[in-house]
C-alpha cells in the first residue's frame, strides 16, 4: 500500500468504489474512497500527508438521513514519529443530505463516532464534515469530501480530505430487445412500435417504451410523480412508510396506516391523530368516542368536555350568545363580544370593551378610557374645550392665553394688548399731575411739590408732611405737629423685631399708635372687597378702587411697609390652588408697584388651601376662605 502510485489507487476507487447518495428509492449504497490524512498541520503548522483507504455501507432509514459503517487502513506519519504508522479504524456516520434524485450536485454533512487502532495508541475519534456528490448517471456519482477527527488523546486531531466513487443498489433494468424480426422501431429503443405507448420518444420496455426520468417503471406521462422513484400501487410516487398512500396523500407519511396513510388502532374509522379515545371503539360523529361517553349529546365526549352536563358547541359549553367564546369563560354572555375582549362587545372596535368604554360609540385609546383625542393633548375630546387645538390639561385642553404686554389681561380681553396697565389692560388714565408724584393736582394738596405724603413732601423726615409739619425743617414728632418736645427721659422697654408686626409690639408693652391701628382696619376691609375673575389671578374693575385705598395709605405710612396673601378653598388640585394665590397675591403686588409703592416695601406669598379662616363644607365658608390678605408690618 506504501508503494501504490496515487493515480492507480483513484484508478481503482472510481472502478470498485459505491458510495451512498441515496434515497426511498435506493437505500442501500456503498462505497470506497482514497483518503489523504495530516496529522501535523494542527499541531506545527506543517504539512504530513499520508494515504489510506476507506470502504463503507450506508443505509437510507429516514427522508434525509443515512446512517453507514466506514472501514477504514491507512499509513500515516504521526507526531513524535519519522516514518509512516500503518492505522486501522471504524466509524459509525450519520450523514445528512440532500435526496432529490435528479440533482446534478449533491451536498451532504456528516457526523459520527469512531475507533482507531495503532501501535499501542488505540483511541477514540469523532468525525465532523461536508462534501459534494457529483452525479454520473442515475446509480453513480463521484464523491468529494473534507473531515475534521477530534481525538480523545493528545497529538491524534487530524484532518483528512477524500475522494471515492458511489454507486447505488438497484435491481438490473431490461435490456432492449434485438429487432430480430425486422418490425418498426421509430424511437430505436427496442419496443416495437405495435407495443410502444410512445413510439416517437425512447424509453425503457419497463416503461412500455416511454421516458422514464425517475427509472421506477412507470413512464413520464403516466407517473404522478416523475421525478421520484415510486410504486405502479402508488402511481409512481414515493411510500415511504409503504402503506399503499403515496407520501404526497398520505397524512401521515412516516406512519404506515390504513386511514388516509394513518394508523387506526382501535379501527374505528377514525385515524388515532384525530381520535380523542384512540384504544375505544366509537364514531366519526363523536371523534372517536363511544356515544354512551356523551352524557350531554354535544357530540364533544365526556373526557374532553369541558361542561358534561350542559351540551354546547364550544369543548362542550353552551354560548348563549354565539360569539364563540363559551358562557363559562365569556365576561358577556348575553352579548355577542370578541375572542380578545373575554367575549365582551366593542362597538367602536377600540380593543376596549363597552363596559370599560368611557367613549363606546367612538374609537379612542385606553389611556383615556376609550375615548378619543384629536388634537392629541392628553384630553379626551369630552373633557377637551378645545378639541382640535393641543392645549394644556390646567386651560381644559385649550392653548395657554397669550398676554403679549404680561399686565394679566389676555390679549384677547386686552383693550390694550401691547401696552401694560390695570384698567381692562390699559394704563390708568392719567390725571393732571404736575409734580409728578402720582397724585393727581385735585387731590393734591402740594400739586407744586413732589411728595408721598398724600402729594407733599417732609423735608426733616419726620413722618408729617411739610404742609402740615410746624416746624418743617426741624424733626419732630406728630403728636407735637412735626415740632420736637422735651419729655423725661425713662427706660423704655426693648424694641421688638424688625418685622415683627404692630400687633406683637404692642404686646410687648408698647401701646399701637393710632394711625396704624386705622391703616390696619381699613387694610381688613380692603381685603374682603379685592376680588377676581372666577378661577384666574385677573382683578375685576371695582378692585382697582379698593387698591387705590391701599396705595393711599401706603403714602401715608412711608416707614411701614406691607405683606400680602394670598389664600383659596379646598376645590381643585392643591398644587394649582397653591400657584393661584400666589398669582394673586403677585397681582395685586403690580398694581401698587405700578402706582409708585417701592418695591422694597412690599412683599408677597401665596399659601393655597391652608389657613382657612371658615368650613370649607359650605358655599359661604369657601367664598371667605377664597381672599387676599395685607398686612401693615411696623419697624
Amino acid at each position: 500500500m506504501r508503494k501504490l502510485p496515487l493515480l492507480l489507487t483513484l484508478a481503482i476507487c472510481l472502478q470498485i468504489a459505491p458510495a451512498f447518495s441515496q434515497n426511498q428509492a435506493f437505500k442501500n449504497a456503498i462505497h470506497a474512497k482514497l483518503n489523504f490524512i495530516d496529522y501535523g498541520l494542527l499541531f506545527d503548522n506543517e504539512l504530513k500527508i499520508g494515504q489510506g483507504f476507506e470502504f463503507a455501507y450506508f443505509r437510507n432509514v429516514a427522508p434525509a438521513l443515512n446512517v453507514g459503517v466506514p472501514l477504514k487502513l491507512g499509513l500515516a506519519k504521526l507526531p513524535g514519529s519519522d516514518g509512516n504508522t500503518v492505522t486501522a479504524g471504524a466509524d459509525l456516520q450519520f450523514r445528512l443530505e440532500n435526496m432529490k434524485s435528479t440533482a446534478k450536485i449533491i451536498p451532504f454533512a456528516f457526523g459520527g463516532a469512531g475507533y482507531v487502532i495503532e501501535k499501542d495508541n488505540n483511541h477514540a475519534q469523532f468525525p465532523f464534515g461536508a462534501g459534494l456528490h457529483f452525479r454520473l448517471s442515475p446509480y453513480a456519482f463521484v464523491n468529494l469530501q473534507g473531515e475534521f477527527r477530534k481525538a480523545l488523546v493528545d497529538d491524534r486531531d487530524n484532518l483528512q480530505i477524500g475522494i471515492g466513487y458511489v454507486y447505488l443498489l438497484h435491481k438490473s433494468e431490461n435490456r432492449p430487445t434485438p429487432n430480430v424480426l425486422g418490425l418498426n422501431d421509430l424511437d430505436k429503443d427496442g419496443v416495437v412500435d405495435s407495443l410502444d405507448l410512445c413510439p416517437t420518444l425512447a424509453g425503457p420496455p419497463t416503461a412500455l417504451g416511454c421516458p422514464d426520468a425517475d427509472n421506477d417503471g412507470l413512464g413520464d406521462t403516466e407517473d404522478g410523480c416523475p421525478n421520484d422513484p415510486g410504486s405502479i400501487e402508488t402511481n409512481g410516487c414515493p411510500d415511504y412508510d409503504s402503506d399503499g398512500f403515496a407520501d404526497k396523500d398520505d397524512e401521515c407519511p412516516t406512519d404506515a396506516g390504513p386511514w388516509k396513510g394513518c394508523p387506526d388502532a382501535d379501527f374505528d374509522g377514525v385515524a388515532d391523530k384525530d381520535d380523542k379515545c384512540p384504544n375505544e371503539k366509537g364514531s366519526e360523529s363523536n371523534k372517536g368516542c363511544p356515544e354512551s361517553r356523551d352524557s350531554d349529546g354535544d357530540g364533544t365526549p365526556d373526557e374532553t368536555d369541558l361542561c358534561p352536563d350542559k351540551a354546547g358547541p364550544n369543548q362542550g359549553c353552551p354560548d348563549t350568545d354565539g360569539d364563540g367564546v363559551s358562557d363559562n369563560f365569556d365576561s358577556c354572555p348575553e352579548q355577542a363580544g370578541t375572542v380578545k375582549l373575554n367575549g365582551c362587545p366593542d362597538t367602536d372596535g377600540d380593543g376596549i370593551a363597552d363596559s370599560d368604554d368611557q367613549c363606546p360609540e367612538v374609537a379612542g385609546t385606553e389611556k383615556l378610557a376609550g375615548c378619543p383625542d384629536t388634537d392629541g393633548d392628553g384630553i379626551a375630546d369630552n373633557q377637551d374645550y378645545c378639541p382640535s387645538i393641543p392645549g394644556t390639561v390646567a386651560n381644559n385642553g385649550c392653548p395657554e392665553p397669550k398676554d403679549s404686554d404680561g399686565d394679566g389681561f389676555v390679549d384677547e380681553k386686552d383693550a390694550c394688548p401691547t401696552e401694560p396697565g390695570p384698567v381692562n389692560g390699559c394704563p390708568q388714565p392719567k390725571a393732571s399731575d404736575k409734580d409728578g408724584d402720582g397724585v393727581p393736582d385735585k387731590d393734591d394738596p402740594c400739586p407744586n411739590k413732589a411728595g408721598e405724603y398724600g402729594g407733599c413732601p417732609d423735608a426733616d423726615g419726620d413722618g408729617v408732611a411739610d404742609n402740615l409739619d410746624k416746624c418743617p425743617n426741624t424733626a419732630g414728632s406728630e403728636a407735637n405737629f412735626g415740632c420736637p418736645v422735651e419729655e423725661k427721659k425713662v427706660k423704655e422697654p426693648a424694641p421688638a423685631k424688625a418685622t415683627e408686626p404692630a400687633s406683637a409690639k404692642a404686646t410687648a408693652g408698647k401701646p399701637e399708635k393710632k394711625e396704624v391701628t386705622e391703616a390696619r382696619e381699613k387694610l381688613a376691609t380692603a381685603a374682603r372687597a379685592v376680588q377676581f375673575e372666577s378661577a384666574k389671578a385677573i382683578l375685576i374693575d371695582e378692585s382697582y378702587d379698593v387698591l387705590d385705598e391701599v396705595v393711599a395709605i401706603m403714602r401715608k405710612t412711608p416707614s411701614y411697609s406691607l405683606s400680602i396673601s394670598g389664600f383659596t378653598d379646598n376645590e381643585g388640585d392643591d398644587e394649582e390652588n397653591l400657584i393661584l394665590s400666589q398669582n394673586r397675591a403677585k397681582a395685586c403686588y403690580d398694581y401698587l408697584i405700578f402706582r409708585g409703592i417701592k418695591a422694597e416695601r412690599i412683599r408677597y406669598t401665596g399659601f393655597g388651601e391652608a389657613r382657612p379662616i371658615a368650613t370649607n363644607d359650605t358655599a359661604e365658608g369657601r367664598q371667605q376662605n377664597r381672599r387676599v390678605e395685607f398686612e401693615l408690618i411696623v419697624e
